[in-house]
């Protein structure tokens, strides 16, 4: 018996390990820390690279690798898609999937990726605006597109212009989600925050159509949700109140008036952090505390469960789920100072047990 109890007892150790020991361990770094393998593409690439202007707004898990996107808001960039390396010696970033698929007004390549998405199959889902150094001065480099990352084999795989997809000149491309209806078909949803619009690209077909869903505003969030037997897009308009839903049923037809639902009208404007299944994370615009809205309750912004706060100086800037394990990914930095253009970006991913929340 006592030999059994021991076997136990070494076996939920091993699976508190694998929870809270070295794949779920909070890292922290600041700015770009680049790992190149090759030393040719050293010499050849970063002639003028400032790692003082990476920073890092997204984070994803899958299996043990972390994924981080950093946009091209200021000059010298050298990716804006990298999978991050622990060791002893810290944290280094390694462009993904190779250095090269960030090359500059190579229009094969990454220009600027503002948003991913990961599904479930494996396949990180890119917006890529085509607008570089969108800070100080924007220049657009290439046409919109999605790019596809398959990452259990770490290539891209697919490109997709959404550059016909009723986009115009001034179009403001930030988040990106992506749908799997029960006919397998596959719809891409991006926001454009120029026209308070999603823009809808049905992949099957290769057609692409616009619904207007609020009004312009500096930022516009989407984030898929499930409800009951259907999924929602919950959109969010940066510094306005109030959380507008979606049925994605009404955005996958092409000529329909997509019904909504408006929660917090009067409630304080909120950052919109991600989502997993039923739950939406969130922030307050002006608070640093990470808050869970569980969407089969009703919607009270003073009741929302708080699950992690980021501290002095940091902003909560994504939430992630990692699908197979219960931990949330939470990535907070102070890019504030960043972009005001004092020292680099300081990043910290910490690990949060679902269960808290």
């Amino acid at each position: 018996m006592l030999y059994k109890f021991l076997i136990v007892l070494v076996v939920i150790s091993l699976k508190l390990r694998t929870l809270n020991g070295h794949n779920t361990k909070d890292i922290a770094w600041n700015g770009g820390p680049v790992n190149l393998q090759c030393e040719f593409g050293s010499d050849l690439w970063t002639n003028g690279y400032v790692k003082e202007n990476v920073i890092a707004v997204k984070a994803v898990q899958f299996q043990d690798n972390i994924y981080v996107i950093t946009p091209r808001m200021k000059q010298n960039v050298l990716a804006t898609l990298w999978l991050i390396i622990r060791d002893k010696n810290g944290v280094e970033l390694q462009p993904y999937p190779e250095l090269r698929d960030h090359k500059l007004t190579d229009c094969n390549a990454i220009q600027n990726a503002v948003d991913f998405y990961l599904d479930h199959l494996g396949k990180l889902w890119i917006l890529d605006t085509g607008v570089i150094d969108t800070l100080n001065n924007p220049k657009c480099t290439c046409p919109p597109k999605v790019v596809i990352i398959n990452l259990l084999f770490g290539k891209l795989v697919k490109r997709i212009d959404i550059s016909s997809s009723h986009l115009e000149a001034n179009s403001l491309l930030q988040n990106i989600v992506v749908e799997y209806d029960i006919s397998g078909n596959t719809f891409i949803y991006a926001s454009d925050a120029s026209r308070g619009a999603i823009i809808v690209h049905e992949m099957s077909s290769g057609a692409g159509w616009s619904v207007i869903a609020c009004g312009p505003a500096t930022g516009l969030q989407i984030s898929l949700i499930k409800r009951m037997a259907h999924t929602v897009l919950v959109v969010v308009r940066l510094h306005h109140p109030g959380i507008v839903e979606l049925d994605t049923t009404a955005l996958r037809r092409r000529d329909s008036i997509a019904p909504l639902t408006v929660f917090g009208e009067h409630s304080k404007p909120i950052v919109l952090l991600g989502a997993d299944s039923y739950y939406v994370y969130l922030r307050h615009i002006e608070c640093s505390d990470v808050l869970v809205w569980n969407t089969r309750e009703p919607y009270n912004s003073s009741r929302l469960d708080n699950i992690h706060s980021a501290g002095p100086r940091l902003a909560t800037t994504s939430v992630a789920a990692d699908p197979l394990k219960p931990v949330l990914l939470i990535l907070d930095s102070d890019y504030l100072t960043t972009l005001r253009g004092n020292p680099p970006t300081y990043h910290k991913i910490t690990f949060v047990n679902k269960k808290l929340r």
